[in-house]
């Protein structure tokens, strides 16, 4: 039989998850719990769709501003 979801009535999951938390000052975080039930999500979901949306335009291999040094190769 195919899986149905949720057999307890709660939420589908969304996948494995790792908690990422920060500290904000009070005045921001008040204002960041109105805005995200302004647009009907919890402020994780919410946090957690503007970070994705931020890491989404990073390319990763382009953060180092290292260069590789240029070693000779032994003969």
């Amino acid at each position: 039989m195919a899986g149905r979801g949720n057999n307890g009535g709660g939420r589908r999951s969304k996948g494995e998850r790792r908690l990422v938390g920060t500290r904000m000052p009070i005045p921001d975080a008040d204002k960041l719990a109105a805005v995200a039930e302004a647009r009907g999500m919890t402020v994780s979901d919410y946090v957690a769709n503007l970070v994705t949306q931020h890491l989404n335009q990073i390319q990763i291999d382009t953060l180092s501003n290292q260069e590789a040094l240029p070693i000779p190769r032994a003969s």
